[in-house]
């Protein structure tokens, strides 16, 4: 998996980044490490991100972990311990398995029985849903990369070891992916900044939203009319549909209705009613307009 971490390395810090400048707290668990045949490949840290800003960044946790063909699942469950204090309460979880074989999780006969297993287990550890992302093989056979070339880094051990492509298809992850509305790619793809810029959307996205929204200040000139805003809201996948939310006169007025309110007159910020905070934990898109008449709270 020399060429994969190599891949991660380089794209992984710039996707952190991205997440950060997006107001979210990320924090990051790498889990892997380096086994390499010195006589073809090149010995590298176990790190992938050594060298790196974020390496040294407290978003980010390595943990040495003996991960090979098969038990990525069983490192990610047996490993909790180490990471759990890691995790922040209340944020959105992304599990992303990057591997060129299949899981045998706990044993299983099957990618059904290994996929469903593996779901609960991780929830109950973390007390919640999550998103489990895959750069596997597709099947039903293990993918080539068509366009694969010497990496000057790495010399012949691309070719030697991983041949540029996979062992077998990661049919249990794709399985997973698709149960817990995660993304899956090609482990075969040879620009992986076609893999992250997904993943950093996907994460992005999951984020909760903020209850409270500071108001702009007017353009030069402009003043703000109280009586002409309007919230909505686009849960995730919801495609182009929305939601408007009505204005209600103060929090008392909100009762368990979906709306919102000015925390003061003349307001500074829009404040969510507690309904409306909770059904937009899940995420989304919350979209704020100035200039037509405000919906009211019914």
């Amino acid at each position: 998996m020399l060429d994969e971490q190599m891949k991660i390395g380089a794209n992984l810090t710039a996707s952190a980044d991205q997440i950060t400048q997006a107001n979210i707290d990320v924090h990051i668990v790498m889990m892997t490490t380096s086994a390499a045949i010195p006589v073809i490949c090149p010995v590298t840290p176990e790190d992938p991100l050594t060298g790196s800003a974020l390496a040294s960044d407290p978003r980010y946790k390595f943990i040495s972990s003996f991960v090979d063909s098969h038990n990525a699942l069983d490192i990610a469950r047996g490993n909790f311990s180490m990471y759990q204090g890691f995790l922040r309460p209340g944020a959105a979880t992304h599990i992303v398995v990057v591997t060129d074989d299949e899981s045998t999780y706990k044993g299983q006969a099957t990618p059904d029985t290994r996929a469903t297993m593996f779901l609960n287990d991780m929830r109950s550890l973390l007390g919640h849903d999550f998103y489990l992302h895959t750069v596997s093989s597709e099947g039903p056979a293990p993918c080539r990369d068509p366009n694969c070339m010497p990496d000057p880094n790495t010399g012949i051990c691309v070719f030697v070891m991983l041949g540029c492509g996979a062992a077998a298809p990661g049919t249990t992850y794709y399985q997973l992916a698709d149960m817990t509305k995660g993304l899956s790619a090609s482990i075969c793809e040879s620009d992986w900044k076609n893999i992250f810029e997904p993943l950093t959307a996907a994460v992005i996205k999951s984020a909760p939203l903020p209850c409270n929204y500071q108001i702009p200040k007017p353009p030069s000139g402009d003043t703000l009319d109280a009586s002409k805003v309007n919230v909505s809201w686009q849960a995730p996948g919801a495609g182009s549909a929305s939601m408007v939310f009505g204005k209600a006169a103060d929090n008392g007025a909100c009762q368990d209705l979906l709306g919102w309110y000015y925390d003061a007159s003349p307001p500074t910020q829009i404040m969510l009613c507690p309904k409306t905070c909770e059904t937009i934990a899940a995420g989304g898109t919350l979209s704020i307009g100035f200039g037509c008449a405000s919906v009211e709270l019914k």
